[in-house]
């Protein structure tokens, strides 16, 4: 017999086990926390050359997959925004529904007004103060610099905020 002599007759396996994962889980920072973010990126330079691509290539499809989903929205961002709290209690479902229907129609906008030329990623920078949640930061005031194939240089305000969290970044939002 293994060394169950010190735990009660009661604790089977099972209860071994998730106890073992609540610990865990408490050790990592929750749930979820320090798992791998789907489609993330390990840098803004990173998040900066995929959009670039993506206006490049007028792919709509493309930039959406640049920015947070529905799950990761209503599951750890939209509970930390003051809106979701007393008094204003703003349903999540609207809130995303909003942001989303926003969002796509800044994604087709922004990819056939900018398909077509062989944009490079110069830089992105923040123009306003950074929002810090519990889980997550916001860089607000997104301007995306991009370069065309004869060297102009294009200062693009099409983007939101961008969600930072655990040294990984996603888009929130395009400006419609």
């Amino acid at each position: 017999m293994r060394d169950r002599q010190n735990l009660p007759p009661w604790i089977g396996r099972g209860v071994q086990t998730a106890a073992l994962t609540a610990a865990l889980m408490l050790l990592t920072g929750g749930c979820g926390e320090s798992e791998p973010w789907d489609g993330s990126f390990s840098s803004i330079e990173a998040l900066g050359e995929a959009a670039a691509q993506a206006l490049s290539d007028g792919d709509a499809e493309a930039l959406r997959g640049l920015r947070v989903n529905k799950k990761e929205y209503l599951d750890w961002i939209w509970r930390e925004f003051p809106a979701s709290k007393p008094p204003q209690n703003f349903p999540a479902d609207f809130a995303w529904s909003n942001l989303n229907k926003n969002s796509s129609l800044g994604e087709r906008r922004w990819a056939e007004r900018y398909q077509g030329k062989q944009w490079k990623f110069v830089e992105m920078r923040f123009e306003e103060p950074t929002d810090r949640y519990k889980r997550f930061k916001l860089l607000r005031g997104t301007a995306l610099v991009l370069e065309d194939e004869n060297g102009k240089r294009y200062d693009l305000r099409i983007l939101g905020s961008i969600v930072a969290k655990n040294g990984k970044y996603k888009l929130l939002s395009y400006k419609e």
